[in-house]
């Protein structure tokens, strides 16, 4: 599968669920995102490089690679609370 498509899953699933929504590329031949902002500010975002979708948690400064749609998705039914309560 392409970045291009999995990126498409997984804006699939992220926009059926609150608080996402799609942000282009804020750098110039940087890849777009979905984003969390659930009180204005982004708590995290998501994109797909080389194939495997990474978690970006602006709090920590840190990136969570969590491969595919599924993966991400149990990643945020077990840590994406904590960051729509912000």
């Amino acid at each position: 599968m392409s970045d291009d498509e999995l990126f498409e899953w997984m804006g699939r699933a992220l926009d059926a669920r609150s608080g996402w929504h799609y942000e282009p590329s804020t750098t110039p031949g940087g890849p777009p995102s979905w984003c969390l902002d659930p009180g204005g500010q982004v708590t995290l975002s998501a994109s797909v490089i080389d194939g495997v979708i990474t978690v970006y948690v602006p709090e920590s400064d840190r990136d969570v690679a969590v491969g595919d749609v599924a993966a991400l998705l149990e990643w945020l039914d077990a840590n994406g609370d904590r960051y729509l309560a912000r």
